[in-house]
């Protein structure tokens, strides 16, 4: 095992007796398991849970606040000892929810809104990514939706005990998943290479996710083979690991209201402002607001490019164009974004996810950009649009 912080380790699951390994960690407790009946049904792992174990598997994508507090009541009614989230981000998040929620709606809203914090006596918890990407393996935040406003369960207490990492677990995950997946990592590690928070830590897993993620976005077939889910999930746990330091920046900010009013999934959605993103902070200029100079950000730009074997600013966006023409989304609602564009950058600029992005970003440079970035995408998918 690997340390990734207070309490949390990483279990790298390789080899063929993957499986007993991730059936002891499992062991050892009441469960109480999150995760999609298809999660379960992956490479055997419902076969691995022990006796008396309870499933909670009513989520969605981009989970509710209203379906965590479920959760987290299901988990007292079953006197969990130990809660497991198996999927993807979505159940993670769950789980990190349902363990560090309180059953009671008054005092799980305290929790939310950061008035209290998570009980100190919660139940233990173990996370089994079967996607990459994510990161929330190794993150001590949750992400939940009230309505379309995002929100942050954000506590050290959130953070997972352990982390089973088992790369064959994305062999039955479906390649635009994977894809999705492979731009949120991307964009977690360019992020936290410019967040004002970043650090030598955090820079250092940013790039080490970036240099093990390259091979995988120049090639196409990659999602297919096991080098290729190798890669994906080291590059994410690592990619995690950076974020989990510094937090994500104005590219996070930018995409949730993408996902909560048009339905992108997240790592397009990222991708979609990552890609104009990156040529802003690159420019600096007068737009700088790093408090630790107006190199700082370019240098960021530079690094993350080098990581990944491209050009600049411009060789960053043109491969994240690349990966998002395989991923497989059904055109670009152009129409419908046009009535919804004040509203998608008042919610983005809102988040406090801004407050560690190096440049200042104005309302109307961000509608322009993400007019232009939307309309290119659209143009690309539907040609003579």
């Amino acid at each position: 095992m690997t340390a990734v912080g207070p309490g949390t380790r990483v279990l790298a699951l390789r080899g063929a007796d993957r499986l007993h390994r991730l059936h002891d960690v499992l062991s050892g407790g009441r469960a109480f398991v999150v995760a999609a009946p298809t999660a379960l049904r992956r490479a055997g792992v419902a076969d691995l849970l022990p006796a008396g174990t309870a499933t909670f598997s009513a989520f969605t994508p981009n989970p509710t606040t209203q379906q965590a507090l479920a959760a987290a009541r299901a988990r007292e009614r079953h006197g969990a000892g130990v809660v497991v989230g198996i999927g993807g981000g979505s159940a993670m998040d769950v789980a990190k929810a349902a363990r560090a929620l309180p059953g009671d709606a008054d005092a799980a809203a305290a929790v939310l809104a950061r008035r209290t914090r998570p009980a100190a006596d919660r139940p233990r918890l173990v996370l089994v990514p079967t996607t990459a990407g994510t990161g929330s393996e190794v993150t001590s935040f949750a992400t939940l939706y009230d309505g379309p406003r995002k929100l942050s369960l954000d506590d050290d207490r959130v953070r997972a005990e352990v982390a089973a990492v088992d790369p064959g677990l994305l062999a039955t995950c479906p390649a635009a998943v994977l894809w999705s997946g492979a731009l949120d990592t991307v964009a977690h590690a360019i992020e936290s290479l410019w967040s004002v928070r970043s650090g030598p830590g955090s820079r250092s897993d940013a790039v080490r996710a970036l240099e093990r993620i390259a091979p995988v976005l120049g090639d196409p077939a990659a999602v297919g083979r096991p080098d290729g889910w190798a890669a994906l999930s080291d590059a994410g746990t690592l990619a995690g690991r950076a974020i989990d330091r510094t937090r994500t920046t104005a590219a996070h900010a930018l995409a949730y209201p993408l996902t909560a009013h048009l339905g992108f999934p997240h790592g397009y959605a990222v991708a979609v402002t990552l890609r104009w993103l990156v040529a802003v902070v690159e420019a600096g200029g007068d737009a700088v607001c790093d408090p630790r100079g107006r190199a700082v950000p370019r240098s960021a730009v530079a690094a993350a490019a080098d990581a990944l074997g491209v050009d600049g600013g411009a060789g960053v966006a043109a491969l994240l164009d690349r990966v998002l023409a395989r991923c497989d989304v059904a055109g670009v609602p152009a129409r419908r974004v046009e009535p919804l564009l004040d509203r998608l950058v008042g919610e983005g600029l809102a988040s406090e996810r801004v407050g560690g992005t190096p440049v200042h970003l104005s309302p109307e440079q961000v509608r322009v950009r993400l007019r232009r970035s939307l309309a290119e995408l659209r143009e690309r998918a539907e040609p003579g649009a």
